[in-house]
């Protein structure tokens, strides 16, 4: 799918877009856009009992509080009832284990099931594989991520700006683009 920001975000929040147990490919063109996305999904699915994680790569944690908060979202009320979590995609890559991001998903699952929540939704920013030059490992890692999640409550997006993405090769592209239940190309 193509398609501006605005649009973007309305088809998602819409629960049009990203499909129950779905694993995303998200390729934005500035932060702008990749802002106003998981802004609007957030304020719209974080009332509708949904938990909603964001791993940003660009941005400091503060910044998407801060972003969170002009559009809307009772961010403190929120990461306190351990609905929303906004975390440094760079340690959930480059860390210890470079599976961290997809274990806090796993455990938010878990979660999801015990308090009888409505689902998980997981934005990870997946940048740091470039800047650490670890292509090869971010392939791997996604190809190693279901295409359709067994829980049917949990939804992943997997994020891309548009430079980082056409720093890949053909191939590595149409290996992610085959890997991704839908792509999503803001312009």
């Amino acid at each position: 799918m193509h398609g501006n920001s605005p649009e973007i975000a309305e088809i998602m929040t819409e629960k049009k877009l990203i499909e129950p147990g779905s694993h995303n490919l998200l390729i934005y063109d500035d932060l702008k856009a990749f802002r106003e996305i998981y802004s609007h999904y957030s304020r719209a699915l974080l009332p509708e009992n949904e938990i909603v994680t964001i791993g940003t790569q660009y941005e400091t944690i503060d910044e998407v509080k801060n972003t969170l908060r002009l559009q809307g979202v009772d961010v403190e009320t929120y990461l306190n009832q351990g609905t929303l979590f906004i975390v440094d995609a760079q340690q959930g890559y480059q860390g210890v284990d470079s599976r961290g991001m997809i274990k806090l998903a796993m455990s938010l699952m878990s979660r999801v099931e015990k308090e009888g929540r409505r689902g998980f939704t997981g934005f990870a920013d997946l940048g740091s594989f470039f800047s650490f030059e670890k292509i090869e490992e971010l392939i791997q890692y996604e190809l190693w991520l279901p295409l359709k999640n067994e829980e049917d409550r949990m939804k992943v997006v997997c994020c891309y700006h548009l430079k980082n993405f056409e720093k890949l090769n053909e191939t590595q592209k149409e290996a992610l683009f085959d890997h991704h239940a839908k792509s999503i190309l803001v312009e």
